[in-house]
């Protein structure tokens, strides 16, 4: 790939990984870490001119940064989720191995590009331990909501799959009921002309035939709701 297009490509998700930081949930200050450090890396980059550019070395240690920093903000997105974060706090509380994981790999990408930055400085270990002591303080005082959130998704899914199971019994209903109705008119001529009557008089719905769907109005008497009928 094209340096200049690699840098380019650094620079925009630097810009969304400063985005997503802002919206997280969890772990902000570890994220917020992660950001500053991308940035200080990219601002480096400035100072390589053509002939850097074309160094092959120099075009694999810029690769390697491009897929280090697009790392960085997949991994940084779904602490900003709503359905999300909190499953992945509750799972492994503030994804210490993760972040120090993350930071080893954006220190080798800026020892290979050689800028001259201090490392020991960029990534102070002491920082980091103040930064998780920071976001576990904060995921710790936060813990009833994660626990509240925990139920309601709970629920969700509970409700998701008896609406699944509801559904899957009214369509059996269906079909059981079409199929006895076509035996009848098979069996009986005279059943099945008065059947057939009846459907051109009057149309009948058969409840188990029938889902309901999204309210979507109010009339006189009762609310509206979309349906679907299921054997047509």
């Amino acid at each position: 790939m094209d340096p200049i297009a690699v840098l380019n490509i650094i620079y925009g998700t630097g810009v969304l990984i400063k985005k997503t930081v802002e919206n997280v949930k969890a772990n902000k200050q570890q994220c917020k870490r992660l950001g500053e450090r991308i940035d200080a890396i990219s601002q480096c980059l400035k100072s390589l001119n053509d002939r850097d550019l074309k160094r092959s070395e120099i075009k694999q240690s810029l690769d390697n940064f491009r897929k280090c920093v697009q790392e960085c903000l997949d991994f940084i997105t779904p602490f900003k989720e709503k359905t999300s974060w909190f499953v992945r706090v509750f799972k492994n509380q503030n994804h210490k191995e993760q972040f120090q994981e993350l930071n080893l790999q954006l220190s080798q990408c800026a020892n290979d590009l050689n800028l001259g930055i201090n490392l020991k400085q960029l990534f102070d270990v002491k920082i980091d331990e103040n930064d998780q002591k920071t976001d576990l303080n904060t995921i710790e005082s936060k813990i009833d909501d994660i626990a509240q959130l925990m139920e309601q998704m709970k629920e969700e899914q509970y409700n998701h799959y008896k609406g699944i199971e509801e559904n899957t019994k009214q369509r059996l209903n269906s079909l059981k009921y079409n199929l006895q109705q076509d035996i009848i008119k098979i069996k009986d001529p005279v059943k099945a002309k008065e059947i057939a009557e009846e459907e051109h008089a009057f149309l009948h719905i058969p409840f188990h035939d029938l889902i309901q769907e999204k309210r979507i109005g109010q009339g006189g008497f009762a609310d509206v709701y979309r349906g679907r009928w299921l054997s047509r």
